[in-house]
């Protein structure tokens, strides 16, 4: 990365600090300054900060009720000192400079568009006993015969093997054979154990683990690194319907929730006159990133789809529907 690349980041980080400043001072304009007693917190050259205002932070922090008292206080001074600096910006009229205009304009489409998403979302049926029932029961690998594995991994990078070193890695019977080998050739590594349910993971590792047995050891290419990974130890633990009911039932409305979205994408798109006015680009191919498993790819949800960024974005903004199942033990 050459200095320019840092000049750009550094201007564009800047940038997004005065979008927030001017979104925020833009709703404050937006809003008469209420005559009942207390509703302003504070008042920064003239300008209020209200209790709504700052309970607005609140609820985007979301902070854990035990921190309210100490958070509202450093929020407080937070909103005073982004008044200020966009009171010092609309001084220097960088309000007014031309990449500022286009990163609010894009920020207000953005909220918009999240608006109309959210309230499509909003419009979802919840999951009901029966679904719940029928999503357990077309998965007894998840949860009447779920497995639980108990696994010990090693990562290294493969850039640093040559062909040799390769074929005694992949001749080895163990994991201790092969860290010996790379301390050999002063390869740094990292060896560690974690313990996984077919819950946990996603399904191309889920297959691969059933064919595998106890004390089998197997290769997954991460692109940049190489897992080892050695089954320890297999084991039955099932779980009940009762136990899992409230993770389901997120599981399901989160997935309810991403099919009317794209449902709903889609109308738009079905009732829309788009003209592509130069050659459309190709934007369907996965990158190598994408595709390669990860050591942190063993604890997603079950079920990952891949969404545009404002889907994700809406979705975010309901923590219950992201959790999914991945939470389940």
């Amino acid at each position: 990365m050459n200095k320019r690349y840092f000049y750009d980041l550094k201007v564009f980080l800047l940038y997004t600090l005065l979008l927030g400043c001017f979104l925020f001072l833009s709703a404050c304009d937006n809003q008469p300054a209420s005559d009942e007693p207390g509703q302003a917190l504070v008042r920064v050259d003239g300008e209020e900060i209200t209790v709504i205002q700052l309970n607005d932070e609140l609820n985007r922090a979301r902070v854990q009720p035990d921190q309210i008292d100490q958070a509202k206080q450093q929020l407080l001074e937070s909103m005073i000192d982004r008044q200020l600096m966009v009171a010092e910006a609309k001084r220097n009229q960088l309000d007014r400079a031309p990449n500022v205009m286009r990163a609010i304009e894009r920020a207000k489409m953005q909220i918009i568009a999240q608006s109309y998403m959210q309230t499509t979302l909003n419009q979802v049926n919840e999951p009901t006993d029966a679904e719940i029932s029928q999503f357990h029961n077309e998965h007894p690998e998840l949860f009447a015969k779920r497995s639980k594995y108990h696994l010990t991994f090693l990562r290294y990078p493969v850039n640093d093997l040559n062909d040799e070193l390769n074929v005694a890695i992949n001749s080895a019977q163990s994991i201790s054979e092969v860290t010996q080998l790379l301390d050999m050739h002063q390869i740094s590594y990292l060896r560690d154990k974690m313990t996984r349910t077919t819950m946990d993971m996603p399904p191309q590792m889920i297959a691969r683990l059933r064919e595998a047995k106890q004390g089998e050891l197997f290769l997954v290419n991460e692109n940049t690194n190489n897992l080892l990974i050695f089954v320890d130890n297999v084991e039955n633990s099932p779980v009940s319907i009762d136990d899992v009911r409230s993770q389901i039932f997120s599981h399901l409305l989160n997935q309810k929730r991403r099919e009317a979205a794209r449902a709903a994408i889609t109308q738009l798109r079905a009732e829309a006159e788009i003209d592509y006015l130069h050659a459309r680009q190709d934007t369907s191919t996965e990158t190598e990133a994408e595709a390669d498993m990860t050591v942190q790819s063993l604890s997603p949800p079950l079920i990952s789809e891949k969404d545009n960024h404002l889907l994700e974005d809406t979705l975010l903004q309901n923590e219950s529907i992201e959790r999914g199942i991945s939470g389940l033990k």
